[in-house]
């Protein structure tokens, strides 16, 4: 898909593929300490990197391209279902979703890339590519940090209702969820 920003930088988002090992690894590893200790689907090491990149699973993986550099300015999962920690964190409030109709998402985006509009416009081609397929709500994966307050404005302002808390890591949680109607 090409996007542009509000900047006018072009951006590409596309599958993550088996060539972008190396260009994912620079992508983690140049993250700041705080936005690698708010996005934790995975390790950063170059073991996972290859993993992940050489690997078909249920989850599908989109990056963003800077046109401009061919870097890896934005990274977001979506898993088919729900992690076991989650599911079971729900199932304990009888909050059940349908596994074939449910996704969990995990977002990331290149610090120097944060409130440039690209996670906005990178999430709405996704949305419809989710409703396509008949994905009916969209899970966080393992929450969102309480104190993280533009990603919980992020998820407010895309129709993400709060679903309840809970305590992890020594810090306060959020369990939000958006239904596509």
């Amino acid at each position: 898909m090409e996007l542009t920003l509000r900047n006018g930088i072009p951006i590409n988002t596309r599958l993550l593929q088996n060539t972008d090992v190396q260009n994912l690894f620079n992508y983690v590893f140049s993250l700041s300490v705080e936005t690698k200790s708010r996005f934790g689907p995975h390790l950063f090491n170059r073991e996972t990197i290859e993993q992940i990149c050489n690997n078909k699973d249920d989850v599908m993986r989109y990056v963003a391209i800077d046109e401009s550099t061919a870097n890896i300015v934005g990274y977001m999962l979506f898993k088919q279902g729900m992690i076991y920690w989650d599911d079971k964190r729900y199932a304990e409030r009888n909050q059940y979703f349908n596994y074939s109709t449910t996704v969990t998402y995990a977002p990331s985006v290149a610090d120097a890339f944060q409130s440039s509009g690209l996670g906005s416009v990178m999430y709405n081609e996704i949305e419809k590519e989710l409703r396509t397929k008949g994905i009916k709500h969209i899970v966080l994966w393992g929450g969102v940090q309480a104190t993280n307050e533009r990603a919980v404005n992020f998820y407010k302002k895309f129709g993400y209702e709060l679903y309840g808390s809970f305590w992890h890591d020594e810090k306060d949680n959020l369990d939000m969820v958006k239904e596509l109607m």
